[in-house]
């Protein structure tokens, strides 16, 4: 994977952070509209440029179709999406900070070097979502479906219960070394209740997260750390890479693990 300047920068920005606007509701209980319409966000879009991004910071976005549209390093940061559709989408290098996306369509999108620190995305579907470099530090995904993406990102603190996980690829990228090696940190993440059923979490990073009850029947572990990880109930059932996990007698509760 080839990568420009700036882009550099913001993975540069990603591995170094690895070592609200709420929907308004009227008084009859009918949400409000948003700022803008869909064809008044292509005009913003249009006259933005590479030195002028698009900025929509703190405005709302929620339930417009969205679709496909290019919010390349646009500023969303504050922005409410709750409920727009997405799918498609390309946020590469966007500022999404403090931003609102409880139930945005988010398949297949293209959220690449994004800034999500903060951000609320539950229940959101951002299956087959390319994810990475992304920072998502303290955002919040539960319920959130990430079933078959791509994540590279770090997911320091980051509430993803209940989230559906199941065939995403968190392996470390082995492309990148001269920069690191890129890999998902999930480090005092919540994953109680998750699916994580053969997904590939590789290297991954899982030191002290909560995988209580958490379902990883077949995933691959192969060097995935796990020190200090709470494994109450989490499933681990024909686990890959199990003789290289790290970390597996510092963690909590293995006794508790279904371990097969």
């Amino acid at each position: 994977m080839t990568v420009s300047a700036r882009p550099r920068a913001r993975l540069r920005a990603f591995w170094a952070a690895c070592s609200i606007v709420r929907l308004g509701v009227t008084s009859s209980g009918l949400a409000e509209a948003a700022d803008l319409t869909r064809s008044q966000v292509i005009e913003v879009l249009g006259a933005s440029s590479e030195e002028h991004p698009a900025d929509f910071s703190g405005r709302d976005l929620t339930r417009l179709d969205l679709n496909g549209l290019d919010f390349k390093r646009a500023n969303l940061i504050g922005a409410n999406l709750s409920g727009a559709a997405l799918a498609g989408a390309n946020l590469f290098g966007a500022d999404l900070t403090g931003a609102k996306l409880i139930g945005a369509d988010l398949r297949r999108a293209n959220l690449d070097i994004a800034l999500l620190a903060k951000a609320d995305l539950s229940r959101a579907n951002l299956s087959g979502a390319s994810v990475f470099g992304v920072l998502l530090t303290a955002a919040t995904l539960v319920d959130a479906n990430l079933s078959g993406a791509r994540i590279i990102a770090n997911l320091t603190n980051a509430d993803l219960s209940g989230a559906d996980l199941s065939n995403a690829d968190m392996a470390a990228d082995m492309r990148n070394q001269p920069m690191g090696l890129m890999r998902v940190f999930l480090t005092g993440a919540n994953l109680t209740g998750a699916n994580l059923r053969s997904a590939n979490l590789a290297r991954a990073e899982l030191s002290f997260s909560n995988l209580s009850r958490a379902d990883l029947t077949e995933a691959n572990l192969s060097g995935a750390d796990l020190a200090g990880a709470d494994l109450d109930g989490a499933i681990l059932r024909r686990v890959r890479g199990r003789a290289e996990i790290k970390g597996l007698d510092a963690a909590r509760n293995v006794d508790k693990a279904i371990l097969e």
